[in-house]
């Protein structure tokens, strides 16, 4: 169970990466991103900062939020650019 560090009224589709191995995490975000819909966000819940995927998520019209926890998790909300 982790604390969601983001504040929505939204219901999130959760994708917990954090026991997958390279470059699953990737692959597993960018296939719920073909598949998102503009009033269900995603979160993905990681190890460290994705930041390949930054630029991926900008190139399929997308925003996203980082946070990180105290405990080192890191939790990306993706959404559509509206």
């Amino acid at each position: 169970m982790v604390d969601l560090l983001f504040k929505t009224d939204k219901k999130l589709n959760i994708v917990d990466c954090r026991e997958l191995m390279h470059p699953e995490p990737m692959v597993r975000i960018l296939e719920e991103v073909a598949l998102l819909e503009e009033d269900r966000p995603i979160l993905m819940i990681h190890r460290h900062e994705p930041f390949p995927l930054y630029q991926k998520l900008e190139e399929r019209n997308c925003n996203h939020e980082t946070k990180m926890s105290e405990d080192g998790t890191v939790q990306v909300l993706i959404w559509k650019n509206l």
